[in-house]
Order: C-alpha cells, then sequence, then structure tokens
C-alpha cells in the first residue's frame, strides 16, 4: 500500500507539472479564467466586509456603525461587464472582437462556491494548470463509469483505447484547453443516470442540482431526468434536489441577493454576442440556397423524435431509459441553440453504448469497435486541420456536425440491441463469455 502510495503520488505530481507547463505555453482557458475571476472577486469582497466587520468590532469598541451582515456582496458583481474585459485580457491580450467569446460569467451565482478552492491560487495560469489535471482525471472517470453502468467489459485493447479516446478526441482536447467546465459536467450526467440505476435517489436529486451548470447543455437531460423520475414516482429524489437547491439558494441570495437580475443579464448578453455556432448557420454554409430550410427541417425532426423516444422511455425499462439519455445529449446540439463546439464534449459517453451493442452483437465486433474508434478520434482532427492550414469554414461547420450526427446514427444503429436484450442462447454466451 505504501509504494501503490508513493507511485500515485509521483504521478500525479508528474500530471500536474505536465498541466502547469500546458497552462503556461498554450493560451486560451477563457472557459475556467472567467469562473476563476468572479470566484476571486467573490471572495475578495466577502474578505474585506468581514475584515472592516471585525475591526468595527474589536477595534473601535463598537463606535462604528456594524457592516451589515444580510449581504456580503456590496460593490462586486461577478456578473458584471469588467469581469468579462479582465478574462478578455488574459485569453487574448485585448478585448473581444466580433465573433470571439465575449467571456460573459453565465454560471448560476449557488454553483459559484464550486470555484472557490481554486479561486485561492493568486496565480490564474496555476489555478488552471490544475483544473486541466482535474479535468483529465473526470474524463477518465466518465470512461470507466460509462461502462459499469451499463456492465461492459470490454477486451482490454479496446478498453484502453476508449480511455486514450477520452482523452485525444478533438472535443475532449478543445475543451480541456478551453477550461470549460462541461468535462465534469459530463461526468455529472454519468452519474446521475448511474445513481438513479442503482436506487441511490437522494444522491441522484443532489446531483441534479449542481448539474444546472449550462442551460443549453443541460436543459434537455433535466427535463428527461424530471419526466422519467415523475414516471416512476421516486419522490426521494426530489427531496434530495429540493432540499440541496433550497439551501444553495438561501446562501447565495443571503450572500448576494441581487445576483439572479444580474445572472439573467449577463446570460441574455452572451446569447446575444453572437458567439458559437448553431445548426442554421452550420447548413446555411454547406448549402446557401437551402440551409435555412434544412435546419429547421432537422431542427423539428429532431424534436419530434426526442419527444417520441421520451414518452417511451417512462416505462420501467432502465436499458431504455440510459439510451434515450443518451440520444438526448447527442441530439441537443441538432435542436437550434447555439452552442459552443467545446460543449460536444458531453456526447463522448454515447460511444460505450455504441461499442458495447457492436462487440456483444456482431460477430467482427470488436474489428468493428475498432473502426468507429479510429473514426471518432481522426475524422475530427482531419476536420479541424483542414481549418486550420486553409481556413476552410465548411471545415469547421463539418466538425461541428460530425459528432452529434455520428452519435445518433450509432445509436439507433444499435438501438434494438441495447432497448432489448439477447435472448438466444447463442447472444447470452456472446455477452456473458465468462
Amino acid at each position: 500500500m505504501l509504494l501503490i502510495g508513493v507511485v500515485t503520488l509521483i504521478v500525479v505530481s508528474v500530471l500536474v507539472g505536465v498541466n502547469l507547463g500546458l497552462s503556461r505555453t498554450i493560451r486560451g482557458g477563457g472557459g475556467f479564467f472567467v469562473a476563476w475571476q468572479g470566484a476571486r472577486d467573490i471572495l475578495l469582497e466577502i474578505a474585506g466586509k468581514l475584515a472592516s466587520f471585525i475591526d468595527s468590532l474589536f477595534l473601535n469598541f463598537g463606535q462604528r456603525s456594524a457592516v451589515s451582515t444580510t449581504a456580503l456582496l456590496g460593490q462586486i458583481n461577478p456578473y458584471s461587464v469588467s469581469v468579462a474585459v479582465q478574462t478578455q485580457q488574459m485569453v487574448y491580450g485585448r478585448a473581444a472582437q466580433p465573433g470571439e467569446n465575449p467571456y460573459f460569467l453565465t454560471i448560476p451565482f449557488f454553483l459559484m462556491p464550486f470555484y472557490f478552492p481554486f479561486a485561492l491560487i493568486s496565480d490564474p495560469v496555476a489555478a488552471r494548470g490544475i483544473w486541466m489535471f482535474l479535468s483529465e482525471a473526470a474524463l477518465v472517470a466518465t470512461a470507466i463509469l460509462s461502462l459499469r453502468m451499463i456492465e461492459w467489459r470490454p477486451p482490454r485493447f479496446l478498453l484502453i483505447l476508449y480511455i486514450l479516446l477520452s482523452l485525444f478526441t478533438f472535443y475532449s482536447v478543445d475543451s480541456l484547453l478551453e477550461g470549460s467546465p462541461v468535462i465534469l459536467l459530463t461526468l455529472l450526467f454519468i452519474g446521475i443516470l448511474y445513481t438513479y440505476l442503482t436506487g441511490q435517489d437522494e444522491l441522484t436529486g443532489a446531483l441534479l442540482v449542481f448539474s444546472l451548470f449550462y442551460w443549453e447543455v443541460s436543459l434537455s437531460f433535466v427535463l428527461l431526468m424530471f419526466l422519467k423520475i415523475s414516471a416512476d414516482k421516486r419522490s426521494r429524489v426530489w427531496n434530495g434536489f429540493g432540499m440541496l437547491l433550497a439551501i444553495l439558494m438561501i446562501l447565495s441570495f443571503l450572500i448576494y441577493p441581487g445576483w439572479l437580475l444580474s445572472f439573467i443579464t449577463a446570460t441574455i448578453g452572451a446569447i446575444r454576442s453572437g458567439f458559437g455556432i448553431a445548426t442554421g448557420e452550420a447548413f446555411a454554409q454547406l448549402s446557401p440556397s437551402n440551409g435555412v430550410l434544412i435546419s429547421r427541417v432537422v431542427s423539428a425532426f429532431v424534436i419530434i423524435v426526442l419527444v417520441y423516444e421520451w414518452l417511451l422511455a417512462r416505462t420501467p425499462d432502465l436499458r431504455h431509459f440510459v439510451w434515450t439519455a443518451c440520444l438526448t445529449l447527442a441530439a441537443t446540439p441538432l435542436i437550434g441553440f447555439r452552442t459552443d463546439m467545446t460543449n460536444l464534449v458531453v456526447l463522448f459517453p454515447s460511444l460505450a453504448l455504441i461499442l458495447a451493442a457492436t462487440v456483444n452483437r456482431w460477430r467482427a465486433g470488436n474489428w468493428l469497435a475498432l473502426l468507429l474508434l479510429l473514426i471518432a478520434l481522426l475524422l475530427p482532427w482531419g476536420f479541424f486541420v483542414r481549418w486550420f492550414l486553409l481556413n476552410d469554414q465548411r471545415s469547421w461547420d463539418y466538425l461541428f456536425l460530425f459528432f452529434p450526427v455520428f452519435t445518433i446514427l450509432g445509436l439507433y444503429w444499435t438501438r434494438w440491441w441495447f432497448i432489448r436484450p439477447p435472448r438466444t442462447w447463442l447472444d447470452h454466451v456472446r455477452t456473458n463469455p465468462g
């Protein structure tokens, strides 16, 4: 145990050192810096108010008017333009240009304490390096937990490749360098599904609260969870969700009573900034004459399919529910909301379902799974290289559309096997070789 502990400490130290070096070398990280800056301003304001309060009590024997304890935040507003401007300076070295991410803080205030430990680090580059290390660990944990959730033990070489893919696919690397919290949000989604399947209802409800980071990523998933919880009549999930949300909301309003209006204003500002990509723009680039019509048809079709699958998922079949949850995450970018390329990392757990069905259902399943892994790894990087070298906007649009379309096609390709478990003796042997 001592040897394992020493080796683990060495490995973690090396990985943290590597990430600190990457953080100092590679620009970016705005997704983390904006939350770090907002959280640090909050902590500094709270510390200043508490210091003034203590000073008035002990140094002046109560002669000064005590600092109000009803609101610890006064001049600092983490959703203000100044926080966005400071983040732009750290990322771009200047103000953001049209089409660039303005980095408005759009995280609900009651979830901001999650960033407080990182805000205690005065060096933002060092804090980003530690965040990158934790995000890498979250990617690996997501890959492993996804396999445990569907109770699949892949061959060793596929397991290694699958874990490597979780780290080195374009969407994972892009999210890591940007410091996007969507990586941790992905782990939360899988944790919610896993705890729900295993009957840990109160924990499921608590995790649902923390999944409210980004509405454009989590809204569809949370709505599906609410529908499933209501259909299954598992009231303990509501208890866990309501109690934790109430506590966090009360504390947030005690600290900063006016945060809700500022949060809504910042969210609207981020939407109006025009940053990101939507299916309408992608199809308009690929087909200028019919792109808008195609995007509307696709959005309407995706919504209809999701509603249909949600209604089917109300049955007690938990395999069907897991498949529907993965389909929901994959289909959300195609609904039409403006989103960011880094958000597509949330689709990665769906690959576990596709690979499991491929390996267990077809005789050449291992080779087919290997081919799918290579496609998921190499094709996005090919689109990115072409966009980077040739400034080809079509390649960027293909890069955005590829992962959702690839995942949805893969899920429907394996839908019959995953929703309806193998029933023949041969299928049973293939699924349970041990």
